[in-house]
């Protein structure tokens, strides 16, 4: 008589315990791809931009505001100088462009550095009540605001 081939390949022939480890540890990948992908949903619904009358009224508001306003200005003060060499070497000739470019990049660096750490120094301290008018063109370099 003829016995039948059998292949080691194959869910049937794993040992029983194999196949249920298998099972949970594709069960756990499951459900943490789950709450990821839940979590991401949930993060991308939420508003990027808090409005109301409320917002920027509270103490808390103003000086966390205050001091990602001075951090943001310390850590990108940078950016002023290729900012303004482009900008005039678009309004006049490259040389000029740049040299002056350069002049007025590097006063406006060392302006928004001041500017930045006198807010990160004086955070907890509001000196400006509910109207906050900035000495600096933008809040950020490379971010043009609208008036």
């Amino acid at each position: 008589m003829k016995q039948p081939v059998t292949t080691a390949v194959g869910p049937s022939r794993l040992p029983k315990k194999v196949s249920t480890m298998k099972a949970k540890k594709s069960s756990t990948a499951l459900r943490i791809t789950a709450v990821l992908v839940a979590s991401l949903m949930l993060g991308a619904a939420l508003p990027v931009h808090a409005t109301g009358p409320l917002y920027g009224s509270t103490y808390a508001s103003k000086i966390s505001s205050k001091l990602g306003r001075g951090l943001g200005n310390i850590l990108f003060c940078w950016a002023e100088v290729p900012i303004e060499v482009n900008q005039e070497i678009q309004d006049t000739d490259p040389t000029t462009g740049f040299v002056v470019g350069l002049g007025k990049g590097v006063y406006h660096t060392g302006r928004r550095f001041v500017l930045g750490a006198a807010d990160v120094v004086t955070f907890p301290v509001d000196v400006y009540g509910n109207n906050y008018q900035s000495i600096q063109r933008t809040t950020f370099p490379f971010i043009d605001e609208v008036e």
